[in-house]
């Protein structure tokens, strides 16, 4: 067992994450099935990640403060509770007939308001719930839950969707939301004391800028992340793959989105047993090469086994590089300030997939799909030649950035 899973706390955090990303993986299948359904309309799957996007853009920061000022799990507790209220309403109007674009847009404008909040306290949490001395084995779990999560998700989603449409699918996302709460409710983090309002204000919004600024290896690898996952994100022209390029209906669409999460399984494996793990630079650039590469195979295939296994490989290549980023980014950031870096991350790592849900959409409706998720592997390659100009990534050690890090966290903080 990893040694993070030994502690009660992280466990049920864990497992109930786990759950939380396999109903969220509902929510997407069904939010970009219907809305194609209803609109034919490439660049209206675009729109909705737009509408996701733009607000955690914004407000994500505000959430990275409220994380450092606030007890992090009171945080957490508010947010899915207003996540399983927005998506249990959209039950109701697709089950009544009432369902429209409209409706789908605020619905993630609102999910979009929930998550600015949710994720900088969620990731800031999970050093707060191991010894310091297990904090590297914690970071790298918290990365495979979302994986975990998402590869039975997306292919049950399908199913269910053809069987039963997508309130079904938003039924088990609210009860994930739901099962979520309850796990946070029961868990006690050990956090350092919190400056409540005194700490919610311009200048503290403006450290984790600073900290960011002033540390060049979080900088580069948070403009590698927006790089590819803007460009390379094409998980919004899955439905029209699915429907109109492979001719495989709702049922190839959740396995188009397992094989992504299959391949980032393997990633997550590979991460932990990589030869000279501790190059841990050199293997994010690695990985986000081989990304591009079968991001580029992928977007030319008319082939459904060829896409699947190239759709594995771009979860292998984006996984093995994602969760050494933010293992670095983890082991670098002190505890007082992790939950405004990782937000500063977030604006990064979460916007770039949102707004890349516009952009490839507007790209396909533009020139097509293919040409949308071909150029947008080969942006993911062609930035990598600019990092290896950055020295903090090339010389970057993990094994001593983690026994920096064990030395001189305060014992408050866990």
């Amino acid at each position: 067992m990893p040694t993070a899973l030994r502690h009660r706390d992280f466990r049920l955090f864990w497992i109930a994450a786990v759950i939380s990303a396999l109903g969220s993986q509902f929510v997407s299948v069904g939010n970009a099935w219907q809305i194609y359904e209803l609109t034919n309309s490439p660049l209206q799957i675009g729109l909705l990640g737009l509408a996701r996007g733009l607000p955690q853009l914004i407000l994500v920061m505000v959430g990275g403060v409220l994380a450092d000022a606030v007890d992090r799990r009171k945080l957490l507790l508010v947010t899915q509770i207003t996540q399983f209220a927005v998506v249990f309403s959209l039950v109701w109007f697709t089950a009544s007939g009432l369902i429209s674009p409209a409706i789908l847009y605020v619905s993630s404008i609102l999910q979009a308001f929930a998550s600015a909040f949710d994720m900088p306290a969620r990731q800031a949490l999970v050093p707060n719930l191991v010894p310091r001395e297990d904090i590297p084995s914690a970071i790298a779990l918290n990365s495979i839950q979302r994986t975990l999560g998402s590869i039975a998700g997306p292919a049950i989603a399908g199913v269910v969707l053809a069987a039963g449409g997508a309130e079904w699918c938003y039924a088990v996302g609210s009860a994930s939301s739901l099962l979520m709460w309850g796990a946070l409710a029961i868990i006690r983090s050990k956090q350092t004391a919190r400056a409540g309002r005194r700490g919610m204000n311009l200048a503290a919004l403006g450290e984790g800028w600073a900290f960011v600024w002033s540390h060049p290896i979080l900088l580069a690898l948070m403009v590698l992340d927006f790089n590819a996952t803007f460009f390379g994100n094409q998980r919004a022209l899955f439905p029209v793959f699915a429907r109109d390029i492979l001719f495989v209906g709702p049922q190839g669409l959740g396995i188009l989105n397992s094989a992504v999460s299959v391949g980032s399984l393997l990633g997550a494996v590979l991460s932990q047993r990589l030869p000279k793990r501790d190059w841990a630079g050199w293997w994010v650039m690695i990985g986000m090469v081989f990304f591009g590469l079968t991001t580029c195979v992928f977007a030319v295939s008319t082939n459904f086994v060829l896409s699947v296994i190239m759709l594995a490989g771009t979860g292998l290549g984006n996984t093995t590089a994602t969760i050494l980023r933010n293992t670095i980014n983890q082991l670098v950031t002190p505890d007082e300030l992790r939950g405004r870096v990782l937000s500063v991350n977030s604006v990064f790592t979460t916007g770039g997939p949102q707004l890349g849900q516009f952009e490839s959409g507007a790209v396909a409706q533009a020139w097509g799909p293919e040409v949308s998720a071909f150029t947008g592997g080969l942006a993911a390659v062609l930035i990598v030649p600019m990092l290896v100009l950055v020295p903090a990534i090339r010389h970057f050690h993990l094994g001593r950035a983690s026994a920096e890090a064990t030395h001189t966290q305060s014992p408050a903080s866990v």
